[in-house]
């Protein structure tokens, strides 16, 4: 199997709805950004495996950061996570970094360059947060608000950043009204994403000992990041989550923004911006108001007709910002009129109407 089927099949393998955007991209674009996924999962992988002490992460991560910016070679990072515990495509990934690495090198260098430097910049935070001890509960917890803001830059908008140098590069911009626009949102584009992530998965994250729902949060309602999954606590449980909703919404609006920022005829990347995006806008408005959100065992997620619906939705108006926007007011209960992003997100951003039930 060449290095290319590798990585396409690993992507399938490891986010089987990300690959769908990404197939869309243009061929070079296509290819370092599968292979710049594909490195941030594997510095994902090193911080979640649960059998690895914080010294053992240590380890991995520096190796990690060998390879990618300093040009060491691959194959010891791989040799070593062979002898890391466990099973599943992750870890079967990390333990093939060298055949993600021969895929990415045919790629310009200055896209290289900009793959090795935010990657470098996620796995140092993720290192850093391989540390956080857990609490009393058990649980490693999140502490603040200002902390939760911390980790999703690390973990999500480093890949704003990553990709906007490669779409700025890749696309030749030269409109500087659109290379500030996007600048000033690439942050928000993945740490909206991230924030849905959080939102949707607080069960999965407490059954690995996590709680990103910060205890700061939990507190103010008189509980423990536990207690969110009480069912006696529900509407305390409810309000905790709210803030980060909010958030959530300000985020996704400011992504909207990023993705308007890409030029019409250019209609791959804005394909590749939409489709995640309008998603993630109906995923928060399935999980806003719904008690599966703390119910261990049920998904909050879309179902698989309504993704093919949104994927259509998206190809036939990619190319129109007004009927983008009011799509989007549509999916999250904004009103197109009056709630534009501007180029700084607001403290506050209108809320959906509160969907109550799965799709």
């Amino acid at each position: 199997m060449g290095e290319a089927s590798f990585c396409r099949e690993m992507l399938q393998a490891v986010s089987r709805t990300f690959s769908i955007p990404v197939a869309m991209l243009r061929p070079e674009l296509e290819r370092v950004v599968s292979c710049a996924y594909l490195l941030c999962r594997v510095a994902d992988t090193v911080e979640d495996h649960p059998d690895l002490s914080p010294a053992a992460k240590d380890r991995l991560f520096d190796r990690f950061l060998r390879v990618v910016e300093g040009g060491e070679p691959p194959e010891g990072f791989a040799l070593a996570m062979l002898h890391v515990p466990g099973t599943g495509p992750e870890l079967d990934l990390a333990r093939n970094l060298p055949q993600v690495l021969q895929a990415l090198a045919p790629v310009r260098p200055s896209a290289r360059g900009i793959v090795a430097r935010w990657v470098a910049e996620m796995a140092r935070g993720m290192n850093l947060y391989s540390h956080r001890p857990a609490g009393e509960d058990g649980l490693v917890a999140l502490s603040t608000l200002a902390d939760l803001e911390r980790y999703c830059y690390f973990v999500a908008g480093t890949v704003g950043h990553l990709l906007t140098d490669l779409f700025v590069e890749e696309l030749g911009l030269r409109d500087r009204g659109r290379v500030f626009r996007l600048r000033a949102t690439a942050e928000e584009f993945g740490v909206g994403l991230q924030l849905v992530n959080i939102l949707k998965d607080v069960t999965d994250d407490q059954a690995r000992g996590w709680s990103f729902v910060p205890r700061q949060l939990c507190a103010e309602q008189g509980l423990a990041p536990a207690d969110l999954l009480r069912p006696e606590r529900r509407r305390q449980a409810h309000a905790a989550v709210r803030p980060v909703f909010e958030r959530a919404d300000r985020a996704l609006g400011a992504a909207l923004e990023y993705a308007l920022a890409i030029p019409p005829e250019a209609r791959d990347v804005r394909l590749f911006c939409l489709l995640p995006l309008w998603m993630a806008v109906r995923t928060v408005e399935v999980a806003r108001g719904n008690d599966a959100q703390f119910e261990p065992g049920a998904e909050v997620k879309i179902g698989r007709d309504e993704v093919g619906t949104l994927i259509e939705w998206c190809r036939a108006h990619c190319a129109d910002d007004e009927r983008l926007r009011a799509g989007f007011a549509e999916l999250s209960g904004a009103d197109p009129e009056v709630d534009r992003v501007a180029l700084a997100p607001r403290a506050a951003w209108p809320r959906g109407n509160g969907a109550t039930s799965q799709a």
